[in-house]
């Protein structure tokens, strides 16, 4: 093994050059950690910080509106292993507000204090030193969202709705001064002759305006919840469709379908959206209870309210009207014919009420016209009755032997006295 030649290694210069270096680094680190621990430095890019429960602005209901977005430099002393390390998040800096009385413009002096109290360095100076900071009440405003669209046309036979905005509000945010300046918040959209056959969804930015009609630029100070929402361009298709009405409380065995009527407009044109319209073979405008039948007046009904969700009424009428001319006609009857059904085995129900007078029927006026009294039969369900000792008044089903075309008004009740057996 050979031996190391030392005379050969200091006779070479580049070994020299290495050595050197190392002895310089060496020697730095032994003047730095012990010869002078103790440093300056610099902390750049620290925010000010601008508590949102500041009680000097909470008490004059001020905030900041401007200018606490900037970023100051610290001056700091300590042992050269802490500072070196030292981040902006490791110091706050604010403002000195009790100045501030009102709204308007200040010159803020800085401060800045360590997040660790003990943490081992020496804050030195804040530059700069001031700060100009802008202060107003803020208020929010919550507004509708207006949408204007234009260059959207509709496909052969659809045509456009109404388009809107989802969400439909937005709220506005910033200094009073600024906020009472918007009169209008709007969405445009232009499709630049663009044709749909479906319906269509755009993303669009939220503009706001004042009175003048002037766009109001949105800046530091003025926010928008939602700055961005969606519009919705409907693109519905048009369909002429048949109208009619539909009759409840039908008594049993009373065909509706053969009730007949008059109707004021017989189709309506309308548009809704496409599945929807498809499926539809007609549009019913309402319904006519056949125990409060007006034969005389008719009834009206209002298209709009009648219109499935999402439909448009393309015509120039806004109601129609459901008249029964002469075919109906109306009487009142005298009632004996009074029976008691479904009656209970452990107790006896008789009838006391031994006639029903002004029984009032309805129906095609040939059949009121040959319809008596006695062909007309009051029916006491005692399935439904209370099984107690005693007398009571109780609903009757009111029907006929004639199978005409009429049919009850109204309500009707006889006396029943009930005993068990």
């Amino acid at each position: 093994m050979k031996k190391l030649d030392f005379q050969r290694l200091m006779d070479d210069s580049r070994f020299m050059k290495v050595l050197s270096v190392g002895v310089a680094i060496l020697f730095w680190f032994v003047v730095a950690f012990t010869i002078s621990p103790t440093i300056t430095t610099t902390v750049s890019d620290v925010p000010i910080t601008i508590s949102g429960s500041n009680e000097t602005l909470s008490s004059v209901g001020l905030d900041v509106v401007d200018g606490q977005n900037r970023t100051v430099r610290v001056k700091v002393e300590g042992r050269r292993e802490v500072v070196g390390s030292l981040k902006p998040s490791d110091i706050v800096v604010y403002p000195v507000l009790t100045s501030v009385t009102e709204a308007g413009k200040y010159t803020c002096s800085l401060r800045a204090v360590k997040v660790d109290s003990a943490a081992d360095f020496t804050i030195l100076s804040v530059s700069p030193e001031q700060v100009e900071l802008t202060f107003d009440r803020v208020k929010t405003l919550k507004t509708e969202l207006s949408v204007a669209v234009s260059g959207y046309t509709a496909e052969e036979g659809y045509i456009l709705g109404s388009s809107a905005a989802n969400p439909k509000e937005i709220t506005v945010k910033g200094p009073e001064s600024a906020v009472d300046q918007v009169a209008k918040a709007e969405v445009r959209l232009d499709g630049k002759d663009t044709k749909l056959a479906k319906t269509a969804k755009v993303e669009a930015e939220v503009r706001l305006y004042a009175a003048d009609g002037s766009e109001i630029e949105l800046g530091s100070t003025l926010s928008i919840d939602t700055p961005k929402v969606q519009v919705t361009i409907p693109v519905l298709k048009k369909a002429t469709l048949p109208l009619k009405v539909a009759f409840t409380n039908l008594p049993s065995g009373l065909d509706g379908s053969a009730l007949q009527y008059d109707l004021s407009e017989t189709t309506i044109q309308v548009a809704g959206p496409a599945e929807t319209v498809d499926r539809m073979t007609a549009i019913t405008l309402g319904y006519v209870n056949v125990l409060d039948f007006d034969y005389k007046n008719g009834y009206t009904f209002q298209v709009q309210d009648q219109l499935p969700t999402g439909f448009v009424n393309l015509d120039d009428f806004d109601s129609v009207a459901v008249s029964f001319g002469s075919r109906y006609d109306g009487g009142s009857f005298t009632v004996s014919n009074i029976n008691v059904i479904n009656a209970p085995e452990n107790y006896d129900i008789s009838v006391v009420t031994r006639r029903l007078y002004g029984v009032k029927f309805v129906g095609l006026r040939d059949d009121i016209d040959a319809l008596e009294g006695t062909d007309i039969v009051a029916e006491v369900d005692g399935a439904s009755i209370e099984l107690k000792n005693g007398q009571y008044n109780v609903p009757v089903q009111l029907s006929t032997t004639s199978g005409a075309m009429v049919w009850p008004t109204g309500s009707y009740e006889v006396v029943v006295k009930v005993s068990a057996k």
